[in-house]
């Protein structure tokens, strides 16, 4: 596999491993050990009893990664006296998803495999997440796409939230086969198997992992994809990296209880999708303090050193301005943040024409009163997405999403730092020294065309990617095999998936699916109805030679 991989048109060393390292022994009835408080109290107790078997470990096995304690992880500072120390040893913390893919990348050729009945096409049955912040009732995309997986069945609570549809195994929101039986079973007594119990009765044949034919818990699905109904701002948070995210989980395992990374790429499906990511532009920083006084006066002495840099163009890297203003503006005295934002709402309110930006300020202030978060437009970029269009998240980034329906895929994990715009827990502390700093507009990208049907959403790491095939009323179109799994979601019209004599199974609006690695399927639309379009989330190691990515 080409070690490198382009993004920007820039060739960068990718940080995966090509080994295939063997974890601690993990539990038998779920996945690989990310369990998250804001589900579950017991959660952390569950992933110690289950994965933290005493055992000998033998560190030459895990000679791909080095024992990094007490550096500096990844989220680097120069400054002496305000870094993160990361101590824990990464090899107490893999997990079945990272296995998985250090096999999978490890893999020197693909090769398709006949469909047989073991390895065939199976339904899913989907877990929806009913977080404040998501559309209510049916207006809910995530709740008409659960509803259509019951084939009528699921009653939609008009009056309750409906913020995300999960498909994966993560174990907080396990998907399950639907077991076909011979007789006809109603909803309430059909037969259903997690996902997770599935794929690992043969990774081979399911995950890939070449030479694992029998039953084994040592490996799982690299990704995580979602679908998010947004009425509400998400809160302002940020994914630490792999070793931040293992330090976290040693040093706070009741705050932080999933030890993996969290990668993610969001592509819209409404005109109307919105969101903050990164830092803006040092200039567009300055101006905005000129254009909101309130801010500026909540930032104290920073404002000057953002003023002079700007000014003067004073060194390279904002790096440590950036930081230092960000630390006054999220510690800032609660009274102090109060009355500043009283007077931001009261200046908005008489302002006849607003700006985009005072719109959303003003959205803010409705949604979380007296919150800090609500200053954070001035600071971040304020993106607005048309359906089709993509952007990417790296860890330690800043970002929050603000409306509308979208795809979003990650690696599986739920790990996550929070500073604002949310009634959960604040780490400030640990958000302000985890993130990068980098002051640029995020990349936009509509993806890369592979053929007539087949759009390709490529992130810059190994973890996950995402296709988008769209097939005309009456045309067919080949799935091609890859050397992942992936899973599948019918976004739209109705039509077959057939896998030569072994089975024909009708799609439709909702119904997703499990595609177990290197296999094939035909997409065939329903001649007399709008076409066909599938979503498909797969890791992303399935391209012999990568594209130049503009992510």
């Amino acid at each position: 596999m080409n070690p490198f991989i382009m993004s920007n048109n820039i060739q960068v060393q990718s940080n995966v491993t090509t080994s295939s390292p063997k974890m601690t022994k993990p539990h038998r009835d779920g996945t690989n050990g990310q369990y998250n408080d804001e589900y579950d109290e017991n959660a952390f107790e569950k992933m110690r009893s289950k994965h933290c078997v005493p055992r000998k470990i033998n560190y030459d096995e895990w000679e791909a990664t080095p024992n990094i304690a007490n550096l500096p992880s990844s989220c680097d500072d120069e400054m002496f006296d305000d870094y993160i120390v990361t101590t824990v040893d990464l090899t107490m913390v893999r997990n079945a998803a990272a296995n998985a893919l250090s096999a999978l990348v490890s893999k020197t050729y693909d090769s398709s495999v006949d469909v047989t009945e073991d390895n065939c096409l199976k339904r899913l049955e989907c877990t929806a997440q009913q977080y404040d912040w998501g559309k209510r009732g049916s207006s809910a995309l995530v709740a008409r796409l659960k509803a259509a997986q019951h084939d009528g069945n699921f009653v939609i609570d008009e009056k309750a939230p409906y913020a995300e549809l999960w498909i994966g195994t993560h174990p907080n929101g396990m998907s399950h086969i639907i077991l076909e039986s011979e007789e006809k079973s109603s909803e309430d007594e059909r037969q259903c198997m997690p996902l997770v119990e599935y794929v690992q009765q043969n990774p081979e044949m399911h995950l890939g992992v070449v030479g694992k034919v029998g039953p084994s818990d040592d490996y799982d699905l690299t990704f995580l994809f979602k679908v998010l109904s947004i009425e509400k701002v998400l809160s302002i948070q940020a994914h630490p990296d792999k070793q931040l995210a293992a330090q976290l989980f040693t040093d706070k395992p009741h705050a932080y209880k999933d030890p993996n990374h969290k990668p993610e790429m969001a592509v819209a499906l409404t005109d109307d999708f919105e969101a903050m990511c990164g830092f803006r532009p040092m200039l567009d920083i300055a101006s905005n303090m000129l254009e909101y006084p309130e801010f500026t006066d909540l930032i104290g002495n920073s404002r000057h050193d953002i003023l002079e840099f700007v000014a003067n163009k004073r060194g390279v890297n904002p790096k440590q301005i950036l930081k230092k203003m960000f630390r006054v503006y999220m510690t800032a005295d609660a009274e102090h943040v109060k009355t500043n934002l009283e007077n931001l709402k009261n200046r908005l309110a008489e302002k006849d024409n607003l700006s985009d930006l005072d719109k959303l300020i003003m959205k803010l202030s409705d949604q979380f009163p007296g919150d800090p978060g609500i200053f954070a437009p001035i600071i971040f970029n304020y993106m607005k997405l048309k359906t089709g269009d993509a952007f990417y998240i790296g860890a330690n980034e800043p970002h929050a999403y603000i409306q509308g329906d979208i795809l979003e895929c990650m690696a599986c994990s739920d790990n996550v730092v929070r500073a604002g715009l949310t009634p959960k827990l604040k780490d400030v502390d640990t958000l302000v020294k985890m993130l990068t700093y980098k002051c640029s507009i995020p990349t936009i990208t509509r993806g890369l065309r592979k053929d007539h049907c087949c759009t390709l959403y490529v992130p810059p790491i190994e973890d996950f990617a995402m296709e988008i095939i769209e097939v005309r009323p009456g045309n067919s179109y080949e799935l091609h095999d890859v050397r992942s799994p992936s899973v599948l979601l019918t976004l739209d019209g109705s039509g077959v998936l057939k896998q030569s004599w072994v089975q024909t199974m009708p799609v439709s609006f909702g119904m997703a699916a499990f595609m177990s690695a290197n296999t094939t399927a035909i997409v065939i639309a329903d001649k007399n109805g709008p076409g066909l379009k599938i979503a498909r989330a797969l890791s992303n190691v399935h391209l012999n030679s990568r594209p130049n990515t503009p992510f």
